[in-house]
């Protein structure tokens, strides 16, 4: 009997005109968008081997200690769910050459939204009168006359209404990834048809989740518009009210100093105050090699390039003291950089210390709307999240503790071979330990996400119990 009532649903839904019109809703929105972001993707892959290669061509070139600057830092490549998910904005995307202001103002569609908005609304749409429409028309008291079970009805209601529900979502992310597919600069392994597998299964409880909702909704109900009306007001407050109102719940209860304040500070430290400590140090070395080597020191201030060459050479005692100032000179610039970036990164640690805070305060707080939980599932999986801006950061971090050590070490030994080598000299960093980006394992990845996971399918679990319970004692006359 169980069947037959799985196949009721799914046959008057199919039969349905909302059926129809949300399947070619369905298509339409979600193959144009991953149609349109794989094209973004593609460009934006092309943008990332142009700073590769700019950066390679900028450091054959130009490598001055005081001009390499940012253009050692490592360069994240698209991720590749990027064709479905958007995500977080990185700053590497702002090389996409892009000037058309009005993404920022209409976000353009992405799996994301087509889940979280039409496949909700449509969810609702499907069982706004799963209970009291049929109640209204008479069937569902004719179906509780007979011998079923009230659980065997609410569950085929469920079982029905969520398979054709799912029917023109399934059929779009195919027909989408058919499409991602046929592009030449998209490759998935394994592992991303792993994540898509569970981006997939996220998304369908998700949907069954609204579908649950409204059919709750329904059986609380007597008639079929009010149901329509409490499910959409649910939604709003799921949807719209608790994602976006949980961050400024946190920044009240949590409060974070001005980003402004310390940046201000901190420049003010790492800068005025540096300089001041480094010239007070470096003249205190000047004073005492002034005591020490008297007229020798002076000259060698006031020689010439060529002229200080040409006496290193051939005095090595006057090589030996230019290299035991600069080496004891180097300390002192290095002494006053060490203070005052202690000063100023026991500041900034605070600042980031107390925003990690605020930030997982509202995480929190967001994860009472399943829109929450689903979004950090689906952008932890695809790596386009929060998540994934920790992970660069940390292998950043580590790629950084190879690249200074060897920076060190190089220009070193370019001090040793050239005693006037200096900040504006070139340095050949030809051999530089080059940065390969490796996302994050799916297997981290989806540890991270069990606690949203788990929430999902807990409102699973308490929607359906709540409708078996209310549906029991519901009043089919």
């Amino acid at each position: 009997m169980l069947r037959a009532i799985v196949s009721k649903e799914i046959h008057d839904n199919l039969l349905n005109l909302r059926f129809s019109v949300g399947f070619v809703l369905c298509v339409v929105i979600t193959v144009s968008c991953l149609m349109i972001l794989t094209h973004d993707y593609s460009q934006e892959l092309r943008d990332y081997n142009l700073r590769v290669l700019m950066q390679e061509e900028f450091l054959s070139k130009y490598a001055h200690t005081n001009r390499m600057g940012g253009m050692l830092d490592p360069q994240q490549p698209p991720e590749v769910f990027r064709p479905l998910i958007i995500g977080i904005p990185r700053d590497a995307d702002l090389g996409s050459f892009d000037d058309n202001p009005l993404p920022a103002i209409f976000p353009p569609l992405d799996l994301l939204f087509v889940v979280t908005v039409i496949m909700s609304l449509l969810a609702i749409l499907f069982s706004y009168d799963a209970v009291a429409g049929e109640r209204e028309s008479g069937t569902l008291k004719l179906m509780a006359s007979n011998s079923l079970s009230r659980a065997k009805i609410l569950l085929g209601k469920w079982l029905g209404g969520s398979v054709s529900l799912l029917i023109p979502f399934v059929f779009s992310i195919l027909a989408g990834v058919l499409y991602i597919m046929l592009q030449p600069d998209i490759h998935w392994d394994s592992s991303s048809w792993a994540a898509f597998s569970l981006l997939v299964l996220a998304s369908v409880l998700f949907i069954s989740l609204f579908y649950l909702l409204g059919l709750l909704v329904s059986a609380w109900s007597r008639l079929a518009t009010v149901s329509i009306l409490s499910s959409i007001f649910l939604w709003v407050v799921l949807i719209l009210v608790i994602p976006n109102l949980s961050p400024y719940l946190a920044a009240q209860l949590y409060r974070v100093p001005s980003v402004n304040k310390i940046e201000r500070e901190t420049h003010s430290i790492t800068g005025i105050e540096r300089d001041d400590l480094g010239r007070k140090l470096s003249g205190e070395v000047r004073k005492k090699f002034e005591r020490q080597y008297g007229q020798v020191f002076n000259d060698y201030l006031a020689l010439s390039k060529e002229e200080l060459l040409r006496r290193a050479a051939a005095d090595p005692e006057f090589k030996a003291m230019i290299d035991a100032y600069r080496a004891e000179n180097r300390q002192a610039w290095d002494e006053a950089n060490r203070v005052q970036r202690e000063k100023a990164e026991k500041i900034y640690n605070e600042l980031i210390l107390r925003a990690q805070r605020q930030t997982t305060l509202a995480k929190r707080l967001s994860c009472l709307s399943p829109y929450a939980d689903y979004v950090y599932v689906a952008t932890d999986l695809s790596g386009t999240g929060l998540r994934s801006l920790d992970y660069f950061s940390r292998v950043s971090q580590e790629y950084y503790g190879a690249l200074w050590p060897y920076l060190e070490k190089k220009s070193e030994l370019a001090r040793k071979k050239d005693p006037t080598f200096n900040e504006n000299s070139f340095l050949d960093v030809s051999d530089r330990p080059r940065f390969q980006y490796i996302e994050e394992p799916l297997k981290d990845r989806i540890s991270g996400g069990l606690l949203y996971w788990g929430v999902l399918l807990f409102f699973n679990v308490v929607l359906f119990a709540a409708a078996f319970v209310r549906f029991i004692k519901y009043d089919v006359r």
